[in-house]
């Protein structure tokens, strides 16, 4: 039974890998704009501990500019976290409340498998006729935890896909996300991710921040 499950798991991460890459060559079109991120693993916190975070990100298509996000994780189940994010910048406002579901865990060669929803508020005053946009994204999320020379790290890939509401019309965004999340420094975790537009997004570089804090001692620093 357990060699079935074990088949039944491998079976379902190619498939899910391969579904994330054919739609990145499928969905492929110009641009426009919107704003759209993951910057997370498909990872669980353990139960007690929170994270909060900065996400700094420079858009790279249709006009270049510069967003900070700060964001706040926390766990709801065992196989469930909850993120919230406020930010501005470029886009002169946005938050975003998301909740990230992994039923199958990083064990042994088997990746992590998750999937993520959000509701995004978005407001770009610079635009007369459509300043406010509401987004609700969906993502599948793959990672693997590494040992490399530099201490361990999660690579991880992802698709974003998010339909994106403004003035009574809704259309259809989505990128390929790829980054990786690095746990050398146990005080602070530091990850990076580049965003690749592929339908109605932008492309965009960001990196992202986190300090541990556990419920009941405060800041994780050792």
């Amino acid at each position: 039974m357990k060699s079935n499950n074990t088949k039944n798991r491998q079976t379902l991460d190619r498939i899910l890998i391969g579904l994330i890459f054919i739609s990145a060559f499928i969905l492929s079109r110009p641009s426009s704009a919107s704003y759209l991120a993951l910057n997370e693993t498909a990872e669980i916190l353990p139960e007690g501990y929170f994270k909060l975070g900065l996400a700094p990100q420079l858009k790279m298509s249709d006009g270049t500019g510069f967003n900070m996000g700060v964001y706040v994780d926390a766990p709801l189940d065992q196989d469930l976290n909850g993120r919230v994010t406020v930010g501005a910048g470029k886009t002169d406002f946005w938050t975003s409340a998301s909740l990230k579901w992994v039923p199958f865990p990083d064990v042994e060669k088997q990746p992590a498998l998750g999937l993520r929803g959000a509701v995004m508020y978005a407001r770009y005053e610079e635009d007369k006729e459509n300043r406010d946009f509401i987004n609700f994204q969906f993502s599948p999320i793959v990672s693997k935890l590494a040992d490399t020379r530099y201490g361990k790290m999660i690579p991880y890939v992802g698709l974003p896909i998010t339909l994106v509401t403004r003035s009574g019309k809704t259309e259809m965004a989505t990128q390929f996300a790829v980054g990786a999340e690095w746990f050398s420094n146990q005080d602070m975790h530091v990850g990076a991710e580049l965003d690749l537009n592929l339908n109605k997004a932008f492309t965009a570089a960001s990196v992202f921040i986190s300090f541990p804090f556990d419920q009941s001692v405060g800041y994780k620093r050792k």
